[in-house]
């Protein structure tokens, strides 16, 4: 499990869920091969997918869109069963598309409701309406508000009755005669005053702005979410405190057991990569001992050889913009290339000399061995360490050995290796040849392109001309010297 979420897709499902109380989330590849998913996603009545699978043909509100033609694109109030309607998210995070499912279901219900609320409402107005003014803003009492007139010194009167839910939040309200400040209870009032008073004075009717919320402790009866409406009515400046009901309270709640989730889910993938990152550790120093043991057999290898071939792999596989897992493959896999020569006799292998025919087939034999070696395994790793051990003699133009494959039959992994090897060898001296300059090697090596090398992934090599040098320079194994040396 290394999978890493990008920060850019974690803030962006931390700002939908401030607006929505269910959702989900999964990232395919461009073929729609699903790589990771999370959230709720039972709830929304989808196929029960497993990691790997190929989720286009079920996935059919994702027809049209993928590919992705931009880099943020929004699929609103879709029915992607016969109860759930969703707005769809897709965010294009090469070489991942990530697509967040947000539940609108409730939200309509919610909507229903709230219209029929309003009509109820409309109607107690226009009874209200025909009463006279100390009523006229009863209704309020229905919805938790109390209601203050600004008077021209600045100060409030209380539009009586209020609701009596506020003799708890500002008591002062029902005991004294005098006209009020609000501001003075309540400091967040005092900001918002300062944009109610420019939309009063503009003393357009009917226009109104919100404070949004703010939180205020009761002694002894916990906190209670509050909003101030500030608003034109009729020539009068009116501002409204409102208490926010249950719903808000519970909505904050889960927003805030989402958020907790999000960040525990950040956590513990952090703690999932530093595990994972020390895992490979040991798999790499595993693995490079153990190839530095079979290949002390071998006059024409050495350990800084080796591991210089794992590094040029994982250079080309991350401008290649490979999966993080996929480049610590094949950084890893890539020194195990030869390690079938274990098989081939001391006489052919350590012979200073040029082999003769016979003894060139029994050395050519080493992929196979190496891929036997190699056989059978569980592990991805192993499994593109045995791709490369059997495919790295292979060519271009179909003229290599052991299989005479040619152009994308040959793994890519197989196909980098083919190119840091050749490379590697010419630059560095051996016991039966002297090392050539970066610039000879590579003159030598371009007159392979399209025949012993894959092209595109060559002109790539060519482009990291840089990198591959730094590398050949500069890395010296630690793993395969002699302590007594």
């Amino acid at each position: 499990m290394n999978s890493q979420y990008p920060d850019s897709v974690i803030n962006k499902i931390l700002q939908i869920t401030l607006d929505t109380q269910i959702f989900a989330y999964f990232a395919i590849e461009h073929n729609g091969t699903l790589v990771q998913q999370g959230g709720d996603m039972h709830i929304f009545g989808l196929p029960e997918w497993q990691l790997s699978d190929n989720i286009l043909d079920d996935a059919l509100f994702l027809s049209g869109n993928i590919p992705m033609d931009r880099s943020y694109e929004t699929l609103p109030s879709l029915h992607i069963s016969d109860d759930t309607v969703v707005d769809v998210h897709l965010f294009d995070d090469a070489p991942l598309i990530w697509v967040v499912l947000v539940d609108k279901t409730s939200e309509l219900e919610w909507q229903t409701r709230a219209r029929q609320s309003s009509n109820e409402l409309r109607l107690l107005q226009q009874q209200l309406n025909q009463q006279q003014d100390s009523c006229q803003f009863e209704f309020f009492e229905a919805l938790n508000m109390m209601a203050l007139r600004l008077n021209d010194d600045g100060t409030f009167d209380l539009l009586k009755p209020v609701a009596e839910n506020f003799s708890l939040i500002y008591p002062e309200a029902f005991a004294s005669p005098h006209s009020l400040y609000p501001q003075h209870k309540f400091p967040f009032i005092e900001n918002f005053l300062i944009d109610a008073e420019e939309l009063w004075e503009k003393n357009i009717d009917h226009q109104r702005i919100n404070s949004g919320p703010w939180v205020e402790s009761l002694p002894g009866k916990g906190e209670i979410a509050l909003e101030a409406i500030a608003i034109n009515w009729e020539s009068q400046k009116l501002l409204f405190i409102q208490i926010l009901d249950a719903s808000y309270q519970q909505n904050q709640e889960f927003l805030q057991l989402g958020r907790e989730g999000v960040l525990t889910k950040q956590l513990l993938e952090q703690e999932v990569r530093k595990r994972t990152a020390d895992i490979r550790a040991r798999e790499e120093e595993i693995a490079l001992r153990l190839i530095c043991a079979a290949d002390s057999r071998d006059d024409g290898e050495t350990g800084s050889h080796i591991r210089r071939l794992g590094l040029y792999s994982e250079l080309m596989a991350r401008h290649l913009d490979w999966r993080a897992d996929k480049i610590d493959e094949i950084r890893i896999a890539a020194p195990m290339h030869d390690i079938g020569k274990i098989g081939i006799p001391d006489n052919i292998l350590k012979k200073p000399g040029k082999l003769t025919a016979e003894e060139y087939e029994v050395m050519k034999t080493h992929p196979q061995i190496g891929a036997r070696i190699l056989s059978n395994s569980q592990s991805e790793l192993v499994n593109m360490a045995r791709e490369i051990s059997l495919g790295h003699h292979e060519r271009w133009d179909g003229s290599g050995y052991p299989k005479g494959l040619a152009g994308k039959e040959i793994p890519i992994s197989a196909r980098i290796v083919a190119i840091v090897d050749v490379f590697d060898a010419l630059i560095h001296k051996r016991v039966y040849k002297k090392e050539m300059s970066i610039d000879d090697a590579l003159t030598i090596m371009q007159q392979g392109r399209g025949t012993h090398f894959d092209p595109n992934l060559f002109d790539l090599f060519i482009e990291l001309k840089a990198e591959m040098s730094a590398i050949a320079a500069n890395f010296d194994d630690p793993f395969c010297k002699d302590p007594l040396d």
